[in-house]
């Protein structure tokens, strides 16, 4: 699997750099009122995600699973401001340029930035707060080598659980993919997220075991992804509204222009099923190590 003159790097190493992912991350937030902060602390909170399931086998199960809990948590608190800056950014200031003087999409804008503003607030004050500060420490806790359990050590356990991971999550994501041809948005999703895992799998093998291969699986991969970005984002635009769409009255006008809004994100999202397949086949089609 690995080239030569390539050894592996503990697992400490490797989630140490995730918490000083983290931790740049929580600090961009707490200065930054975009959405390049949130995405990045969402992206580093899925690696820390990532990390602890791929290596849940040679960690303390009790801290495992305590760990993991709180970073989903966190995740979704992330996630959810996240998108409304998508919202605003990617689909309501396009609308309002095309559409001036339209009062209903002036107010549904209005909302979004009160709920950005309202999120933002929330959101920073729980990651200066206790909860995220215990989830840090406990994060930080991996550091140390002698934390983890002695399959850690080994160079083989830890190559032969990357296969392993590697595999299941190929598997996931062929299982997922078999209905391509008639995916509807959430079996897409789906999709997404199974290669999602199996990206994040393939890039903590990689930066452990140097492999040619894997790495010119990720970049084909990489590729897969990017074409799937405007159907991540329909899908988030959608959530994000349907949720304001609960304080909206029925047939008011506002939540009118709110439904508009999503049949064109989703018309928008123009799938290329041909293309997205042909980029499929070329991925499964290499090696992964």
């Amino acid at each position: 699997m690995t080239d030569a003159h390539h050894s592996a790097n503990h697992p400490a190493l490797i989630m140490a750099e995730v918490m000083d992912e983290i931790d740049a991350s929580r600090a961009f937030v707490a200065r930054d009122d975009s959405f390049d902060s949130a995405q990045a602390l969402r992206v580093a909170l899925r690696r820390l995600r990532s990390g602890l399931t791929l290596f849940r086998p040679m960690l303390p199960p009790d801290h495992n699973k305590a760990l993991l809990d709180e970073a989903r948590w966190l995740a979704v608190e992330v996630t959810r401001l996240r998108d409304f800056y998508l919202l605003w950014q990617d689909t309501l200031t396009p609308a309002r340029v095309a559409l001036p003087e339209n009062d209903a999409l002036r107010a549904l804008e209005e909302r979004v930035l009160a709920r950005i503003k309202s999120e933002r607030t929330q959101l920073r004050a729980l990651l200066d707060g206790e909860r995220v500060r215990d989830l840090m420490a406990r994060g930080r806790e991996m550091s140390d080598p002698d934390f983890w359990r002695p399959a850690a050590q080994s160079r083989e356990k830890l190559e032969s659980l990357c296969i392993e991971t590697l595999e299941l999550r190929l598997n996931q994501a062929l299982k997922h993919g078999e209905t391509l041809k008639r995916l509807d948005s959430q079996a897409r999703d789906s999709f997404r997220k199974s290669l999602r895992k199996l990206r994040a799998t393939a890039e903590f093998t990689q930066s452990m075991f140097a492999s040619k291969k894997t790495k010119a699986f990720l970049k084909q991969l990489k590729k897969l992804l990017d074409s799937m970005v405007a159907a991540r984002d329909a899908s988030a635009v959608r959530d994000r509204l349907e949720d304001l769409m609960q304080d909206m009255e029925e047939g008011s006008a506002e939540r009118h222009i709110a439904q508009e809004l999503i049949k064109a994100k989703e018309a928008a999202v123009g799938l290329d099923h041909k293309r997205l397949q042909k980029l499929w086949r070329a991925t499964v089609g290499l090696p992964l190590h």
